[in-house]
């Protein structure tokens, strides 16, 4: 079943990153009600309003469940790894 298809997830407790990350591995996931830090310039917890393999798959959970956000942050719990670029001389 494709994953913008399944039925919608209830929105999750305030949880880490640590947390979201140990959830969600290798993930996208669009976060809510996020408490910031603007020390840190970071989150101290949040609410995973939807998750997936794809960038598109949270959003379109959030929009399965009709959730509604004026700010969502949207991440990747895994490594992020660079493509090689090939530069023309």
């Amino acid at each position: 079943m494709n994953e913008a298809h399944r039925e919608p997830e209830p929105l999750t407790e305030l949880l880490t990153w640590t947390e979201i990350r140990a959830r969600y591995p290798d993930q996208w996931v669009a976060l809510v009600e996020m408490d910031w830090d603007d020390e840190l310039d970071w989150f101290r917890v949040a609410r995973v309003a939807g998750h997936g393999t794809t960038r598109r798959a949270p959003f379109d959970q959030m929009r399965a469940a009709g959730l509604q956000y004026a700010e969502v942050g949207h991440f990747f719990t895994g490594r992020i790894v660079p493509h090689a670029l090939n530069f023309v001389r």
